[in-house]
């Protein structure tokens, strides 16, 4: 459970009336189970569902687990290992930045939410994946996805949706002295749907260091679809934690072609600051300032800042 209260100054359009308080949620109920054979073969399931559904299915994901010694079979409707390896840019008040991106009225063509790995492009299509066994600290993961459409089962017509996605991707992580360090790259591909140009292709890296109560880490994607609409992303961030208390910083710079080879390009440039007191065991209280610039190609220059209070249940 995921509550979030802000304040915010925004600039606005002819016309807008934007109202300088909100709230959002995020509310899912999680369902697991697991079962090791007599051969030692380790059969799992999860199921995420939507406590409320705006604009959503009621099930977010759904997937079977098969792991043995040579590695771990994925079949289901999920992201792809991209996403389970990359790091996200540290934090300490939330996951992501995309409730910034949801509170931020979005003035490019493109938006902030779950853009720094491959879910970006799949969502939580149907796929099967495989991630190898561990050894000297290296992990690899592929999936391939019928089509990026989630809840799209059986045959489907080439004609009306993009098909035939597929990604790897490669994580390494090792401890040093106090710490650890970790790097993940990935590559992705996606085929246009016939006659059309929503095909994409896309490559990203990230890397985190962890010593004593501080974190470091930084993430890139880029993206060159078939609409020839690249874009890049770049995120940094640190964080320190002592005790239950940390502080964090960040910043997220996007740069994308609003026309094909536009020479202007959509910009958005984004920071945070952050600090976050954990209550109790899986209850963090969080609170963030922001400020986020977007500059649509050949339009004016939107500034929008405020504050984010959130309050975060995990068990």
């Amino acid at each position: 459970m995921e509550q979030y209260f802000f304040l915010m100054d925004a600039d606005e359009l002819p016309g807008e009336s934007l109202n300088s308080s909100g709230a959002l949620s995020d509310v899912e109920v999680y369902f697991s189970g697991k079962t090791v054979l007599d051969n030692g073969v380790e059969i799992s399931a999860k199921i995420e569902v939507n406590a409320e559904n705006k604009n959503s299915s009621v099930v977010d994901e759904q997937y079977l687990d098969i792991k043995t010694a040579f590695g771990r079979l994925r079949v289901g409707e999920t992201e792809g290992f991209n996403h389970n390896f990359s790091y996200e840019t540290p934090f300490v008040a939330y996951k992501d930045d995309e409730i910034i991106g949801r509170v931020v009225p979005q003035r490019t063509v493109i938006g902030v939410k779950e853009i720094m790995t491959f879910e970006r492009f799949t969502g939580d299509a149907f796929q099967i994946g495989y991630e190898s066994p561990t050894i000297a600290g290296f992990t690899v993961g592929a999936n391939y996805f019928p089509t990026t459409t989630q809840g799209e089962d059986g045959l489907f017509d080439k004609s009306t949706k993009d098909n035939n996605s597929w990604e790897v991707s490669g994580a390494w992580e090792g401890r040093i002295r106090g710490g650890k360090l970790g790097f993940v790259g990935g590559y992705f591909d996606s085929q246009s749907r016939t006659g059309g140009n929503d095909g994409e292709t896309a490559w990203n890296v990230s890397a985190q260091a962890e010593l004593g109560g501080f974190t470091v880490g930084g993430s890139f994607i880029r993206s060159t679809p078939d609409d020839n609409l690249n874009s890049s992303t770049l995120g940094l961030a640190t964080t320190y934690e002592i005790g239950p208390w940390g502080i964090g910083a960040s910043y997220l710079r996007v740069r994308a072609d609003a026309t094909t080879s536009a020479i202007i390009k959509d910009k958005i440039d984004q920071g945070k600051l952050e600090a976050s007191y954990i209550l109790v065991r899986g209850v963090k209280l969080g609170m963030t300032g922001f400020w986020v610039g977007q500059e649509p190609a050949g339009g004016p220059e939107f500034d929008d800042m405020g504050l984010i209070s959130s309050a975060i249940l995990r068990f």
